[in-house]
């Protein structure tokens, strides 16, 4: 298995078309962009994630797995432009659940830590390469930066089997975050290995 490396221009369409594939799913999405609630389409998630990869890559920790698996962070003191994805949202939602959600996603950033921080805004694998460990990878590449400098990282969790992921590598559940019944999102946070930190 290949390892997680920084993204170069030539993995953006790759990139971007894996995590548009990983989120086509995520309650959050399907809550926000399907009327059933199930899967948001590939087009719109497409977009989406183009507006998400350009924000994010420009910090310079954009990291992939071949064509497989990609994760975009956020380094320490980095504030990511995202008013872009903001007005996507604002725009392609559907209305009264966008409204609705609106103070989740102000709750959503009060949970974000004080002090500087590494984080994970997206990560996914293709559906054929899941449960082959590039969650891992792609976790470990900055988590060892984390542990080395002793800075904390945050992220939030949508599924159960992500959190349970991330908690295999030392994140904790802050809260629970409910947008609707059974579509709950669990701000979490690790711990450098190294050292303190605090809220």
């Amino acid at each position: 298995m290949s390892l997680a490396r920084h993204a170069t221009p030539g993995d953006r369409e790759a990139a971007i078309e894996t995590l548009a594939d990983a989120f086509a799913t995520d309650p959050i999405f399907a809550h926000l962009f399907d009327t059933d609630g199930r899967r948001a389409e590939h087009d719109l998630m497409v977009e989406v994630m183009s507006i998400a990869y350009d924000a994010f890559v420009l910090n310079g920790h954009t990291y992939v797995v071949d064509e497989f698996g990609a994760a975009l962070w956020s380094p320490p003191g980095i504030t990511t432009d995202t008013e872009a994805m903001s007005g996507f949202f604002g725009a392609r939602a559907i209305p009264e659940r966008m409204e609705a959600a609106i103070p989740h996603f102000i709750e959503m950033a009060e949970w974000h830590p004080d002090e500087p921080h590494f984080y994970l805004q997206f990560i996914g694998a293709r559906a054929t390469a899941r449960g082959q460990g590039l969650g891992s990878l792609l976790l470990e590449r900055v988590l060892r930066i984390c542990d080395a400098e002793s800075i904390p990282a945050y992220l939030e969790a949508t599924t159960p089997r992500s959190a349970a992921l991330y908690a295999r590598h030392g994140f904790e559940q802050l809260t629970t975050i409910r947008f609707a019944e059974g579509v709950s999102l669990l701000p979490m946070l690790r711990p450098p290995a190294s050292g303190e930190h605090r809220r």
